[in-house]
This record gives C-alpha cells, structure tokens and sequence, in this order.
C-alpha cells in the first residue's frame, strides 16, 4: 500500500524566488494536505502566509517543523529545480487520491489494495477505492477538481460502490460502479473532455451537469431520478436510451423492461420510497424462484470467475513485482512496463468481461441472503439443492470473494498507474 507521501509528508512547501537581485522575495506556498496542481501554486497567497526570508518551512512525520536557513547570498535565481522536485513528489504520492469524505453519517468502510478500513471525515479516497456503508451509515465524498470531475457522491445507507477515474488521452472519464443500495451525486457542469458515469447491472447513466439518484433494489430493478439537469440512461446491450429529469423518471425492471415515467418533482422522494418496498414486496411473493434463478447463475458464473482468476495469477512474478514497486511509490522502467503490460492485457480482459456478469449476481444474492435469513424463499432450489445448502455455500465463499474481488480492483488501478491513467478498455467493468 502507498505511503501518503514519501519520507516527508510535504504539508507545506515554501520557496522563494526573484525576478532581478533588487526584488523582495515572495512565498509561494503548494497545497496544504495535498500538493496543488503547477496552476494553482503561484497565485492566491495572503499576506500573512508568507514565510520568512531565507527559510523553508517542512513537516515531519512525526508533525513538528523544522525552519532550514538558506544563504541569501546564494539564492540569486529561481530555485526552479527543488520545486519542481519537491512538486513531482507530490503528484506521485497522491496522483491516486480523487477525492475525500467531506461529510458522513454512522459507519463505513474503505477496501483499497485488498485491505479495508473504516471511513472518517477527511479520508482521501482513491482511485479504484471500494466504499461500503451500514444499514444507518451514509458518506459523502467531493471530488479533487484535478481529477477532472466537479461534484459530490453521496454513498447511501446499506449501499456499495466502487470509483473509477480515467485518463483518456485529453479527457478525463469518472465513473461509479453501483453494486447495491443506491448512490445520489451533484455533478456541475463538465468540460467537453469530461465524463461522468453512473454504471448499474448492465445499464449506463451518462451526466453533464445535474443532480440525481439512482437506486439498486435487491431483485435487480434500477430507478433513476433527477432533480436537476437530465441524466441519460442507456442499456450497454442493445442501445436503447431514455432520459430522466424533474419530472420523468427511468426504470429499468429485473424483467428487462426499460421505460420512463412522469412523476411530479414535488413527489419524487415519496416515489423512491415507494418503489423501493413495493420491489421488497414484490421479491417476497416470488422469493424461491428468484433465488434459484440467481443461484443457478451464481454457480454457472463462479466456474467461469475461478479459471479466469487462476489464469491472472499466473503472472504473478510480474504481479508481485508491481506489488512492491507500489509499496514503494515505484514503477518500474518503460521497457519493463511495455513487456508487463502485454502479458497481463489478456488475463485482465478476460476477467473484467466476466465479473462484469459475475459481481452483480453475487451482491444481489448478498442481499437475498438477508431476506432469506427472515424466512423468505426458503425450500428446493434445483434437485439435490436447498436454500439453506446454498446459502451456506455463499457464506463460505464470500470472504474469499471479496479478497478477491478487492484484488482484482488493486491490479487494474496498477496497471492504470502504469498506463498513464488510462484503463483496460472493452466497455465493462
């Protein structure tokens, strides 16, 4: 896992620079937390944030400061070349970072790199980050404006997600993976490089500018509202695209059925929550039946997940060594990486085109397991197979599940570092 920053945790960098030797030195500070990006550093100082002549102010990491004298006599010229590199540190220890918890609400918690942790107010979130909140937790989190994208996501309660920030050539893509509950965003308007993506089992909500929700019930119905803009909803297979906004809202059904519907702005909220338990009700009249069809799918699809993960660790001594090089703030040289890259684009591909099948179906059945603890669509799900049998299975599986789900988020955000931002592209994940 990388460290915030290396060796030095640079809370604050001040240089001094002259246009002739007759000039008053001015400060020029870079970030505060996190180093600003080259066109935000020389502007936007007040007075009494100057430091003073002839000293550089650094943070520890054990927090203390310590002023280091500079010869005056020497510094006749811009000193262009530690704050280039004092600048570069920066970018490369928090490159990751696109975004922090601004507000939250109970628990959540962090996977990144295969580890979880639980959220505070402050944490950086980063690139390729799982988030996961409780049945009363809610997180919020502001987007850096360096990752291209202007805007809050708010992770609901009992929700799952994943974030996924691209370069791709001069744009930049943001995208949200919802894999349970629901997830709202304020998103203001982007630039013609910028995309924002809300993506959901199968369905794509493409944003410029607005305010949103979209909800996630536990048999795989999607809803989207807007309060503000328009949203595009498009089916990845077969193309067809609605809109919402205030006014009309989208709903994709379990069944497939894809339709708008016009509800008054004034009755939105009430209409979410209406839909949510009317598609709890409606599972629970029909309980054992969707559980057999997600399990039958759940088993189909662990056969195809378990060869395809097999077949990526077999790179593992380029695995391992992109494994260190991050515990080190590393990448390794551009030959290595051209030779890394190519054995390891087969495996990805494969495996993102069948989690993207395969995730979905096994958090709705995380959810369904919760339903079917309370006695809902317990009974014989195929011959020789019983809710209870299958469940347990589930159960067994699932940490080694996560592990791995979390694994193979860690190695496409390395291979993304290693791929100037930009991610393995076939259209899924």
């Amino acid at each position: 896992m990388s460290l915030p920053y290396p060796i030095w945790t640079i809370s604050e960098i001040w240089c001094m620079f002259f246009i002739d030797d007759t000039q008053e030195p001015v400060a020029l500070k870079a970030g505060a937390g996190r180093p600003s990006v080259p066109g935000n550093v020389f502007s936007g100082f007040p007075e009494n944030r100057r430091t003073v002549f002839g000293s550089h102010v650094f943070r520890s990491p054990t927090g203390s400061r310590d002023a280091i004298p500079v010869n005056e006599v020497k510094m006749k010229r811009i000193i262009l070349s530690f704050l280039a590199c004092a600048l570069s540190a920066g970018f490369l220890a928090a490159g990751d970072g696109v975004g922090e918890i601004s507000y939250m609400v109970a628990k959540a918690t962090i996977t990144r790199a295969g580890k979880t942790f639980n959220a505070d107010f402050g944490t950086v979130v980063e690139n390729y980050d799982s988030i996961t909140t409780t049945g009363k937790g809610m997180v919020e989190v502001t987007l850096f404006p360096e990752s291209g994208i202007n805007g809050t996501i708010r992770v609901q309660p009992g929700s799952s997600l994943y974030i996924e920030m691209a370069s791709l050539q001069n744009s930049r893509q943001g995208s949200v993976q919802l894999l349970s509950g629901s997830v709202s965003a304020t998103v203001k308007k982007l630039s013609p490089q910028s995309k924002f993506e809300v993506r959901v089992q199968g369905s794509v909500m493409g944003v410029r500018g607005t305010q949103f929700e979209v909800l996630l019930s536990v048999a795989g119905d999607i809803l989207v509202t807007c309060s503000e803009g328009f949203v595009s909803c498009e089916e990845q297979e077969g193309g067809n695209s609605l809109f919402a906004a205030p006014g009309v809202v989208v709903e994709r059904t379990a069944e497939g059925i894809f339709h708008d519907i016009p509800v008054r702005l004034s009755d939105i909220e009430t209409y979410r929550q209406n839909w949510s338990t009317e598609k709890i009700e409606a599972f629970k009249g029909n309980a054992n039946k969707a559980i057999a069809d997600y399990a039958r799918r759940y088993i189909d699809l662990k056969t195809q997940f378990d060869q395809v993960y097999r077949n990526l660790l077999s790179q593992k001594t380029i695995l391992d060594k992109w494994y260190r090089e991050d515990a080190r703030n590393q990448i390794g040289s551009t030959v290595d990486i051209m030779k890394e890259k190519t054995a390891l684009a087969g495996p990805l591909f494969n495996i993102k085109r069948v989690v993207f099948l395969f995730e979905p179906v096994y958090f709705r059945l995380l959810e369904l397991a919760q339903l079917h603890a309370q006695g809902h669509g317990r009974g014989s799900l195929a011959p020789g197979l019983t809710s209870d049998q299958f469940f347990r299975r589930l159960s067994n599986e699932s940490v080694e599940l996560n592990e791995r789900m979390a694994n193979i988020r860690y190695i496409l955000k390395l291979y993304a570092k290693r791929n100037e931002g930009g991610i393995l592209m076939d259209g899924a994940f």
